[in-house]
């Protein structure tokens, strides 16, 4: 294997490990959560991986904290049929909303 192989495969464990501490800490310190988010953003730029989509959509896009739903963000789901269902995710520390819209079979 290459080496940027090697790295980017390393950079993928530890990126999400650092989600998942987050994710297990978040109720105790929500400051170090946060910390091991901006970390592992980190990890992925330098390696130029993606994070993956189940934890990209846990970080607010216009503060960049970890979002837990429940406690910092509010989650509401919206079906339409002329404009298309789509779940909301308002971050409460920033009030910045995102829209993920749901792709319908036609």
């Amino acid at each position: 294997m290459s080496y940027k192989r090697i790295v980017k495969e390393i950079a993928r464990s530890r990126i999400s490990f650092l989600f998942q501490e987050a994710h297990d800490i978040f109720n105790e310190d929500k400051e170090l959560a946060n910390n091991y988010v901006n970390l592992a953003r980190r990890y992925a730029q330098r390696a130029k991986v993606k994070i993956p989509f189940e934890w990209r959509k846990r970080i607010c896009h216009k503060c960049k904290r970890f979002l837990y739903p429940g406690i910092n963000c509010r989650i509401r789901m919206q079906s339409r049929k002329g404009k298309g269902s789509h779940v909301s995710i308002t971050c409460l520390e920033c009030t910045k909303t995102t829209r993920y819209f749901i792709k319908t079979k036609e």
